[in-house]
């Protein structure tokens, strides 16, 4: 079943008309809750009506006073146009123009005086400090600078009274991209919705280049300089759109695809892509189920074209009634890069591992036999022409929304990274291209479709893919940890630090390989999700979880041997014991609370403002750990309101190496100030 799926998946969907589709959607300027992005939902409906799919597009307030779950809702915001004008030398000279770029200017910005205002525009170095504001009048002015535009806009414009900002910040990700890089790019830069309320700033956006310009011109004497600038923008409550699609299948189980819908004009990658590919694997489902080449699906596919993040809060907290009936779903996000021009590779990124789940096994299944397409001479291997891989669960989808334990659906995601031309005026239609296109919609059609239909062969075939693939997970989990701990091993300044090097690696090594062993076999045990259970699914259960238990037996014995070998001893019984971390006060509170969280799904800070009390405490705890802290959506997905917080750090080390207990304790207090947690005592 499983190839044959595939098969007549790859040879119905067409990469060219999905590039058209990406193309239509990179056409809207697609700012959550603005005309655009409505614009653009209205767009994929007429598509689904004329293909006969069924839809419906469910419209969210956009107001304050409305919350799903932890998120709050955020007022509508629309540009009807802007510019920023230099008037220098007796010249007019365009820096910003919304009408070219919609990245020149800052998103969800305040409005001027209709009309437009003549003013200054004055340079600080470092806006984000207040020292640097001393001896500078910048009331009624533009600020420019370059940095985070909340906290520059939070003192330039709110404490110091300037009419917005001007920035040339482009964020760096090398090796791929430098500044030097995009010089004529422009970031996509926003006030979030809590900025925009608290701010009512509004700013623009300049290329590198222009930047540059900018600072010479400053450098040789000038401390102002005269502009003109425009904004014709406003807030008002309105609404939010998601797009959701049918297929119907014959039961009320459902499995569902999401791609975010949002981003200025034109983020073709970034998400036209993932939009318009989700639209062409429903119509090559719709037609080959119609055609009667696939049968009619035992659950209903359904697909959600949404706001990020938000739109994932808005649907589930009101469809609460579907979440225990989903069974699996994946998320598209950056799908479509040319790998030559944006220098990506292809990933799926698998669920999170504090939630059971076959998902993120099932796509890579099918993004391997994707990858097999030129054989060798001899026909015995098969390379791929695109760069792929698999990686462990990261965030910053939709998808770590969907697959939060507190929701409880196996969700992976499929993603290009890096992209050169990420979130910048850049990433234009022609770095996208058709054969991602068609490789990220054979792979979501294909998911979809075995999800909800899988039999008790298909599931024990999976079981099967899921044991054989353990070892590599584990291997390169050790590979990490090796190249960690090898300078702290060999360099050791003294034979006492280089026992204790050695306990700690080894400490590490043993809990991760138990850790993901344990974690593989529940995997592979919510595959009684997908498919009832049968005798010969039981064995091949029972067949992959035994190679798992083995395999993990195998790894931690040749982990210990390699360690060994780089500490220069003579096998690995002459490694010490495993170091056990010290009790401390911290460590015996810890035993004792249990951090409940307050809301379903990852804590939402968007629409969300700290009190000035609050920040200056989460400062005073960064100030205090210099280490970086755990990931606080991993805090939340771990806490299930009956581990307390010393388990909780037990299974933080074992995933992530991270172990402090008195920091993972005042973290968590920390949160439950912010709102995340309450705690009891146990």
């Amino acid at each position: 079943m499983f190839q044959k799926v595939v098969s007549l998946v790859k040879g119905e969907f067409q990469p060219q008309a999905a590039f058209n589709d990406v193309a239509g959607i990179a056409s809207f300027h697609r700012v959550q809750c603005s005309p655009g992005i409505r614009d653009a939902a209205m767009y994929i409906g007429s598509f689904l009506d004329k293909h006969g799919i069924e839809k419906e597009i469910m419209s969210f307030p956009a107001k304050s006073g409305v919350k799903w779950w932890s998120q709050e809702s955020f007022h509508e915001w629309s540009c009807k146009d802007a510019e920023l004008v230099l008037l220098e030398d007796g010249k007019r000279e365009r820096l910003c123009s919304f009408q070219e770029t919609k990245t020149s200017v800052l998103q969800r910005s305040a409005p001027t005086p209709q009309g437009g205002v003549t003013t200054s525009i004055v340079y600080i170095e470092n806006a984000t400090d207040p020292k640097a504001y001393e001896g500078m009048d910048v009331k009624g002015k533009l600020v420019f600078s370059r940095g985070d535009v909340s906290e520059i806009a939070a003192l330039a414009v709110d404490r110091f009274g300037a009419l917005g900002i001007v920035v040339d910040t482009l964020r760096e990700h090398p090796p791929v991209r430098e500044r030097c890089d995009l010089p004529d790019g422009r970031q996509y830069l926003a006030f979030w919705p809590a900025d925009a309320t608290t701010h009512k700033a509004l700013g623009f956006v300049l290329s590198p280049r222009q930047g540059e310009r900018l600072r010479k011109m400053f450098a040789s004497g000038k401390t102002e300089l005269k502009a003109f600038a425009r904004v014709d923008s406003a807030f008002y409550e309105g609404t939010m759109e998601v797009v959701s699609a049918v297929i119907p299948g014959e039961t009320d189980e459902e499995v569902v695809a999401t791609a975010h819908l949002c981003h200025p004009e034109p983020s073709a990658n970034d998400n036209a892509s993932g939009s318009g590919t989700l639209m062409e694997a429903a119509r090559t489902l719709h037609r080959l189920i119609n055609e009667g080449r696939l049968p009619r699906p035992r659950r209903t596919i359904r697909f959600l074209w949404l706001p990020e993040m938000t739109g994932s809060y808005a649907y589930l907290a009101t469809h609460e009634d579907k979440i225990q009936k989903t069974v699996a779903a994946i998320n598209l996000d950056m799908v479509g890069e040319n790998q030559d021009l944006c220098k990506s590779t292809f990933i799926v990124e698998k669920p999170p591992i504090a939630h059971p789940g076959f998902g993120g096994d099932l796509a890579e299944a099918i993004l391997r036999y994707l990858a097999k397409e030129v054989p060798n001479f001899g026909g015995n291997h098969w390379s791929s022409l695109f760069r792929w891989t698999v990686s462990p669960f990261s965030g910053g989808s939709d998808h770590y929304v969907w697959a939060d334990p507190s929701v409880g659906v196996t969700c992976p995601m499929l993603i290009q990274w890096p992209d050169k031309f990420y979130h910048t005026s850049e990433d234009t239609i022609d770095k996208v291209d058709p054969k991602m296109l068609w490789l990220a919609g054979s792979i979501t059609a294909s998911y979809l479709y075995l999800a909800a239909t899988a039999t008790p062969q298909d599931a024990s075939y999976l079981a099967g893919e899921m044991a054989t693939r353990f070892s590599g997970e584990v291997d390169l989990a050790i590979s990490n940890i090796m190249d960690k701990a090898m300078s702290s091993i060999q360099d050791a300044p003294s034979h006492d630090s280089k026992l204790e090097a050695l306990a700690k690696t080894r400490r590490t090594l043993e809990k991760r390989i138990r850790f993901l062993a344990d974690r593989k076999k529940a995997d592979i045990e919510s595959l009684l999700r997908l498919t009832p259970d049968s005798e010969a699914f039981a064995a091949g259960r029972k067949k992959a979880v035994e190679f798992v238990e083995a395999s993990a037996g195998f790894l931690t014995e040749k982990a210990l041997d390699n360690l060994a070998l780089v500490a220069g001893l003579g096998s690995a019984s002459e490694l010490p014991a495993p170091w056990d971390p010290p009790t401390s006060d911290a460590a015996v509170e810890a035993r004792s609370l249990v951090p409940v969280r307050v809301f379903r799904g990852p804590f939402s800070g968007i629409a969300r403002e700290r009190t000035p009390e609050l920040e200056a405490e989460f400062k005073a705890f960064r100030e205090k750990y210099k280490e970086p802290a755990p990931s606080i959506t991993l805090l939340q997905y771990w806490a299930d309101g009956k581990r307390t917080v010393m388990d909780i750090a037990d299974v933080l080390e074992s995933e992530t190496g991270f172990r402090n207990d008195e920091m993972l304790l005042d973290l968590v207090k920390l949160q439950a100030k912010n709102g995340i947690f309450k705690l009891k005592t146990v």
